[in-house]
């Protein structure tokens, strides 16, 4: 059931802070999704700014609600409809961009990318891409045995990419065992309350997602994830940013790639991404948008008995 994260309780427990009170955990990563290269001129005049945008985005000040400022991030994840049609040619407007370890593209930092719905199904260009990529990213901690599916840790949070959404194998839409990595990672690569990161692209808001993939599979996934340490579930597909609650799971939705409608001439580009930091007691978002500006945030403290404190909501 779909609820605001504004009175949710929380199941994150993290490792204690340092004996000099200071945090153990100082981790700020990125998220992006649905960048769609591919659907027009226009956006792929406009989409690659975004990496220029995530490139001058440290030592931005945050917002007053979250103070401090941006630091480096870890990585950049993206969360799927990389494409807009799955095509070799917009694969590689992506691998221009983003490049993969921070140094071959014109992104600073590594990427770790999942497929959509836009990107092609079994055997094309994204996901073949994505299969010959994951051998070279450094710190993965897991490959599925398709190649297809990874994990990797960063302080201690370990982060589960399951491509378009946890499943087995259907069609057209098929997650090629995703499921069942998933399982192989819980068992053997996912200490007892470890935290956990999950990113797919298909999400769990009403007016988008959930049509796109099977309620059956949504229940095994919470049965795979009730007593489990998930302190974050990232997702693309919806086209409005969103943070809300999946069965008690905390979930959300970077902005969606949008442009002028062309029918009737108005309306403007717009796209961004959002800014996590984690520290040993606390995770906060912030939207960044692509005129600048922020937009939602929220902020909730990494603990059993904290309640979250949330600034700006966004409820699918």
């Amino acid at each position: 059931m779909l609820a605001s994260l504004v009175v949710a309780g929380l199941t994150a427990l993290l490792p204690a802070e340092t004996p000099t009170d200071k945090p153990a955990r100082d981790l700020t990563f990125f998220v992006v999704s649905d960048t769609h290269y591919g659907l027009s001129p226009e956006g792929d005049r406009t989409v690659p700014m975004l990496v220029d945008w995530m490139n001058e985005l440290p030592g931005t000040a945050y917002p007053a609600v979250i103070g401090g400022t941006v630091a480096a991030p870890r990585g950049v994840l993206h969360i799927g409809d990389i494409t807009n049609d799955g095509k070799k040619e917009a694969w590689a407007m992506f691998v221009r961009d983003y490049g993969l370890t921070g140094k071959d593209g014109r992104l600073h930092w590594p990427v770790y990318e999942a497929y959509g719905n836009h990107d092609g199904g079994p055997k094309t260009p994204v996901r073949d891409g994505i299969r010959a990529r994951n051998p070279q990213r450094v710190g993965l901690t897991a490959i599925s045995a398709n190649g297809l599916h990874y994990c990797w840790a960063w302080d201690g949070i370990l982060f589960i990419n399951l491509g378009i959404a946890p499943g087995s194998t259907t069609h057209p839409y098929d997650p090629e065992f995703s499921m069942e990595f998933l399982e192989e990672v819980l068992t053997k690569h996912a200490k007892p309350g470890q935290p956990l990161i999950l990113m797919h692209h298909f999400g769990f808001d009403k007016g988008h997602s959930l049509g796109w993939w099977a309620e059956e599979r949504r229940t095994r996934y919470h049965e795979l994830l009730k007593d489990r340490n998930v302190i974050a579930i990232l997702h693309g597909h919806a086209h409005e940013p969103f943070i809300y609650q999946w069965e008690g799971i905390d979930i959300y939705h970077p902005p969606h790639f949008k442009q002028k409608d062309p029918k009737k001439n108005e309306g403007a580009v717009t796209h961004g991404f959002f800014v996590f930091h984690l520290t040993g007691d606390e995770l906060t978002v912030a939207e960044r948008k692509s005129d600048a500006t922020w937009g939602m945030t929220a902020t909730k403290k990494l603990s059993a008995t904290s309640p979250i404190t949330q600034p700006a909501t966004s409820n699918p």
